[in-house]
C-alpha cells in the first residue's frame, strides 16, 4: 500500500502523509500508535518523533545513493521499535519486502497493528533470527549497537551477517569517542553518564585498552550505553566473514555514526 502510494505520488507526498498521521490527522497511508507506545523507544511522540525518523531516513537514503543497492531489495529493520522508520522503507521496495524485529512485545504488537502491510516479529536478545541465511539485501540497525553489551554486540553482528545477502549492506549506528566526550562535557548529562560508565578517565582508559566500553542501564537484557572504536568492529567482523567499508556522519545534532558493512566475498 505505501509503495503504491509512493509510486503514484512521490516521496514528498509520503512525507506529508506521515507527518499528518503523526499529528493525529486523517491519513489513508499511515497510522501512529498510542503516545505511550511511541514514548518507549526514544521518549518522543507525535510530530517530534516523526521528524526525527524522517531525518534518520534522509541520512540513510544519502548513504544508499553512494552505494549500490539492488532494485526491489528485501529489507530488515533490526530493533525496529513500533516501526517509525520501518514504514518509510516502502519508498525503496514493495511493502511485503520489508521486515522489522524487536525484543519488546509491546512494540511489535503495535507495529503489526499500525503497519500491517509489512511483517514484524518479536525476537530474543542474542537469539537466532527467524530468517534464512543470506536473505536480506539491506539491514538497518539504528540506535542498537550504541546500547548493546560487547557480548550482545558480537552475537548480534554474527547473526545479522548470517542473514545478509552476498551483495547486501548492513548499516549500523554507533557511538564513538567524540560522542562520549560530549556526554561528559555536558553538565546535565555528566552525572547520568558517570553512573553508567564511571568517570571520564575510567571510560577513556577502558576504550583505549579494549576499544569498547559499556555500562548497563538495565532497561532490557544486555542493554545500556556502548562506545566503540573502529578497531573493535573491524576485528570482530574479520572473524565472521565481513568487513567495514565506510563511515557516514550526518552532522545533525544528536546524530550517531553509521557504519556500512558488507560480506567479505573472498572468504
Amino acid at each position: 500500500m505505501i509503495y503504491e502510494f509512493f509510486k503514484q505520488n512521490g516521496f514528498e507526498s509520503v512525507k506529508e502523509e506521515y507527518l499528518t498521521a503523526s499529528r493525529l490527522g486523517n491519513s489513508n497511508v499511515f497510522e501512529f500508535p498510542s503516545s505511550d507506545i511511541q514514548m518507549i523507544t526514544n521518549s518522543m511522540k507525535g510530530e517530534a518523533t516523526a521528524l526525527s525518523a524522517l531525518e534518520i531516513y534522509s541520512a540513510l537514503t544519502k548513504m544508499l545513493r553512494q552505494q549500490q543497492l539492488k532494485s526491489d531489495p528485501k529489507i530488515l529493520d533490526y530493533g525496529c521499535g513500533w516501526g517509525r522508520i520501518t514504514r518509510l522503507f516502502p519508498t525503496l521496495t514493495s511493502d511485503e519486502n520489508v521486515y522489522g524485529v524487536d525484543v519488546d512485545s509491546r512494540l511489535i504488537s503495535s507495529a503489526n497493528e499500525c503497519a500491517s502491510t509489512m511483517e514484524f516479529k518479536e525476537i530474543e536478545s542474542m537469539g537466532e533470527l527467524p530468517f534464512d541465511s543470506g536473505g536480506f539485501d539491506l539491514i538497518f540497525a539504528n540506535s542498537v549497537f550504541s546500547h548493546l553489551s560487547e557480548k550482545s554486540a558480537m552475537s548480534t553482528l554474527t547473526e545479522l551477517v548470517r542473514v545478509l545477502s552476498l551483495e547486501g549492506m548492513l548499516i549500523v549506528s554507533v557511538l564513538e569517542l567524540k560522542e562520549m566526550e560530549k556526554f561528559y562535557s555536558n553538565q546535565k548529562q555528566r552525572e547520568w553518564i558517570e553512573k553508567i560508565l564511571g568517570t571520564q578517565e575510567e571510560a577513556t582508559k577502558m576504550l583505549t585498552e579494549k576499544n569498547f566500553v559499556w555500562g548497563d542501564t538495565k532497561r532490557w537484557d544486555n542493554y545500556g550505553i556502548a562506545i566503540m572504536n573502529d578497531s573493535w568492529l573491524k576485528d570482530h567482523l574479520s572473524t565472521i566473514g565481513a568487513k567495514l567499508i565506510d563511515t557516514y556522519r550526518s552532522g545533525a545534532a544528536g546524530s550517531q555514526n553509521y557504519k556500512i558493512i558488507v560480506k567479505n566475498n573472498l572468504n
